[in-house]
């Protein structure tokens, strides 16, 4: 019981890890498109 409670639990952490790297990205994604778009209109 314990062995697969502790098994679910670290599947879980994998997961979220998963999530908050997929969330990191997508946020760095956004936050350099912008950065970039902002350069180019102060460039021109």
């Amino acid at each position: 019981m314990m062995n697969g409670y502790g098994l679910h639990f670290a599947g879980f952490g994998i997961l979220g890890w998963i999530i908050n790297l997929l969330v990191i990205g997508i946020v760095v994604y956004y936050a350099t498109k912008l950065a970039l778009k902002h350069y180019d209109k102060d460039k021109n």
